[in-house]
């Protein structure tokens, strides 16, 4: 499998329109030593020249321009075929509304993500102009669904497990958590498996199901619990946001055998970002890698 990392930044990237912490200050100089991020997106390779992407974010259409084989090759055909959703946060679903340009689009969610698209958000019918515009597949926990091209199916499938996480910030009080809010997905074709959990709030039973993958992206969204406490930009922590901080993860993780350990979904404080910084050592030494836009991991 091939899969490409669009963008690896949290959510209003790096550097963040209204911030000048010190890395969106670094981001904004040539120095080099914090490279700019989109925000969190993936393409998977599923077929010679069919792609899906895992997670739409705002950013996709830069996205796109920024990998050539993403582009429509005649016409309004396209060679992305789908697009598949861990959860329905809006940093993860704001670009479906950058695709709604008259061309079919399948769309695999969990149902819990598909409600809170469908049945509370009405400018999701700018998605829905005629019969087949939007093709569902539902995604259920722990059950493989393999993907399917214009050409028929890939043989690559994916399994959704919940991971700790919270329904998204715009449906907070209005509907009831549910084990579909969240979802890692589990990648596989017939000689690989890539682990996907980029927005995982803490540890719990899912991480038992990690060994042995051929990569593994974790979400890497602060270094600390109290990350954004202590730089005087927010009074919640990495907790309260449904994030496990990176520290504590890479230590709960040290026995993990992956071939590949990425952290991505990283957030614009996290030290991480910082080339040559202590805390980007400390990820390497544990032996993880720091996504950047534009990294590809092959299987």
């Amino acid at each position: 499998m091939r899969l490409r990392i669009l963008g690896s930044a949290a959510g209003g990237g790096v550097p963040q329109w209204n911030c000048a912490c010190a890395n969106c200050v670094a981001a904004r100089s040539p120095d080099g030593r914090v490279r700019p991020r989109t925000q969190d997106g993936l393409a998977l390779e599923v077929a010679p020249g069919a792609w899906f992407l895992i997670q739409c974010s705002p950013d996709v259409h830069a996205q796109i321009r920024a990998f050539p084989e993403l582009a429509p090759r005649e016409g309004r055909g396209t060679p992305i075929a789908g697009v598949v959703l861990g959860n329905g946060d809006l940093d993860h679903v704001l670009g479906l509304f950058s695709l709604r340009e008259s061309t079919p689009l399948t769309i695999v969610a969990t149902d819990s993500v598909r409600r809170a698209l469908v049945d509370r958000n009405a400018m999701f019918r700018t998605l829905e102009r005629f019969e087949g515009h939007t093709r569902w597949r539902t995604l259920v926990l722990g059950e493989p669904i393999e993907l399917e091209t214009s050409a028929g199916p890939t043989g690559i499938t994916i399994t959704p497990y919940p991971i700790p996480g919270k329904v998204p910030k715009h449906l907070e009080g209005t509907v009831t958590p549910s084990p579909e809010d969240n979802v890692g997905l589990w990648i596989r074709d017939a000689r690989s498996l890539i682990v996907i959990a980029t927005a995982a709030g803490g540890p719990g039973e899912w991480m038992n199901r990690l060994d042995g993958a051929d990569a593994v992206l974790l979400d890497g969204t602060f270094w600390t619990s109290n990350e954004l406490v202590r730089l005087g930009l927010g009074t919640a922590r990495a907790e309260d946001m449904a994030h496990w901080p990176v520290c504590e993860a890479i230590a709960a993780l040290a026995s993990l055998r992956a071939r590949k350990k990425v952290l991505t979904h990283v957030n614009n404080t996290n030290p991480i970002l910082v080339e040559g910084g202590d805390e980007r050592a400390a990820a390497h030494a544990a032996g993880w890698t720091v996504a950047e836009d534009g990294m590809e991991i092959v299987t």
